[in-house]
């Protein structure tokens, strides 16, 4: 259903796109920049401050998108594969019983523990409400 409403208001927006928009848009009207009038030859450190910049953004922005939901998620490591139990219920959270087995064992097939064990609907409402609080931060 969101996915026949979403295909129904591009839809809707289409023609005023066809017709409206300019033809020139996302068009350079000046030459495009080169590499190096991006760098500031006069202050060489300016240059340098701009690289660590750029690693430390990205690194954070790979710890939100990458490790960040796995440590959230896994389960804490007490318990695992030694713990005996008989039903889900008996064992941390995010991790599930073995039946043949009968001990705790990690959800996440080829996962680790040490993390949090987190519900998946939890994890993902709460880095999503931290991005949008985040980029409200940001355009104050």
């Amino acid at each position: 259903l969101a996915l026949a409403v979403m295909m129904g208001l591009i839809l809707l927006a289409m023609p005023w796109a066809i017709i409206a928009l300019d033809k020139n848009l996302g068009t350079a009207k000046n030459k495009n920049a080169t590499l190096r009038d991006v760098f500031n030859r006069d202050n060489p450190n300016l240059n340098i401050l701009s690289i660590a910049r750029l690693f430390l953004f990205a690194s954070r922005d790979f710890w939100f998108e990458v490790p960040l939901p796995f440590y959230l998620r896994s389960p804490s490591c007490e318990g695992l594969g030694i713990d005996s139990c008989s039903l889900d219920s008996d064992c941390v959270t995010g991790a599930q019983c073995n039946m043949l087995e009968n001990v705790c064992e990690n959800i996440n097939t080829g996962g680790g523990c040490g993390g949090v064990g987190l519900e998946r609907i939890f994890v993902g409402a709460f880095l999503g409400l931290y991005i949008i609080v985040y980029g409200q931060v940001q355009s104050w």
